[in-house]
């Protein structure tokens, strides 16, 4: 299930991504709006197939995903060193970079997850390991689902001949596989020290690929 503040927070995602993408073709003064365009299409694909790869996992393990805007809070060390309201970093960062890079950085995670167990978690699915509250490892593999989501639609892409679909989904993954705040990566290192090294090594042969696409 998905709700309206989801919608809008994959909205907002997906008009920074896009603009990400494409704030280089206005520094080389080039086409921008179909750069935009071709962007918002491919990263819609992403983000449709990201979150819902994860909302399928968690739904499994009898849990609620929620995709929201990635924010942080805490700027210290001190348990007072907080904001008064959690920083929208997703929407700054990508702004900033591709500003003062004049587009030559593209950061593409803008988003992270917030999982929660569900007040029914069915016992008769899964037997003795059936818990009440999430654990770390559940949260690893609902995180790992959208990464290798996205490594499956990147060879899906190179299939039917979209390259640039296909190195988008990579360098999304990549970011992402960050264990930055509360990516997907943090949940994923967490977790799992094996899968999150399982899936680094992945993304450094898709990477070795991507940069060889046109």
């Amino acid at each position: 299930m998905i709700t309206s503040r989801e919608i809008l927070s994959l909205t907002l995602a997906l008009i920074v991504l896009a603009f990400t993408n494409s704030f280089e073709k206005i520094i080389l003064n080039k086409n921008f709006n179909l750069a935009f365009i071709n962007s918002l299409l491919f990263f819609a694909i992403i983000l449709i197939i990201y979150t819902f790869a994860k909302k399928f996992v968690a739904y499994y393990y009898e849990a609620e995903e929620e995709t929201k805007i990635w924010t942080f809070q805490r700027y210290g060390l001190h348990e007072k060193n907080y904001f008064k309201n959690p920083v929208p970093i997703g929407i700054i960062l990508p702004f900033i970079l591709s500003i003062l890079s004049l587009g030559y950085i593209k950061w593409f995670a803008v988003t992270e997850s917030e999982i929660k167990p569900l007040s029914i978690r069915a016992v008769k699915r899964h037997g003795i390991y059936s818990f009440s509250e999430m654990t770390e490892g559940h949260l690893a593999l609902i995180s790992a689902a959208g990464i290798f989501s996205m490594f499956l639609l990147s060879i899906l892409a190179y299939i039917i001949n979209l390259p640039a679909l296909a190195k988008l989904s990579i360098f999304f993954a990549t970011f992402n596989l960050l264990p930055l705040g509360k990516l997907d990566g943090t949940k994923i290192f967490l977790g799992s020290r094996p899968l999150y090294l399982l899936i680094v090594l992945m993304d450094i042969i898709a990477l070795s690929y991507a940069f060889f696409l046109p």
